[in-house]
């Protein structure tokens, strides 16, 4: 029993001289909230996308009819999901953020959609219930990911 009390001990001991697990940064917490956008996404959720990710100046039911319709027709040209290459996260004021991705839409068959290459730029607010995206841009896939110049 004195073994099992002193394995114990030690076991809390070792917990709580362990260091605590690493905070992300800023960028990094906008770019997994991106990746996480993506996720939603692929699995074309317009109503957790609507909800959760978007807040565009309609209500969460009209984005989500909106998001409905744009699905509809990405899946009338064949689109099946995206692969995600790259996304870029950076912070451009105190509650605001933008955010680059470079992606591929795909086929079931996993062929792409023309064009291959595709890039898009999002900008993001954060609200007291988390960050937003207020604005989507397109981008040029030909250039690299660079954080807007404040200005």
């Amino acid at each position: 029993m004195r073994v099992l009390a002193i394995a114990l001990l030690l076991g809390v001991a070792a917990c709580e001289s362990a260091p605590p697990a690493p905070s992300l940064s800023p960028e990094r917490v906008v770019e997994q909230f991106m990746w996480n956008y993506t996720a939603a996404w692929n699995k074309h959720d317009a109503a957790v996308i609507a909800r959760d990710f978007y807040r565009q100046g309609q209500s969460v039911s009209e984005q989500t009819m909106s998001l409905k319709h744009s699905f509809a027709q990405l899946r009338a040209q064949g689109y099946d999901h995206s692969d995600i290459h790259e996304i870029k996260g950076c912070i451009t004021g105190a509650d605001m953020a933008w955010a680059g991705m470079k992606f591929t839409r795909l086929t079931a068959e996993g062929a792409p959609l023309p064009p291959k290459d595709r890039a898009s730029a999002y900008e993001l607010k954060k609200f007291a219930d988390g960050w937003r995206i207020v604005k989507l841009m397109g981008a040029d896939a030909g250039k690299p990911l660079v954080c807007p110049v404040a200005g």
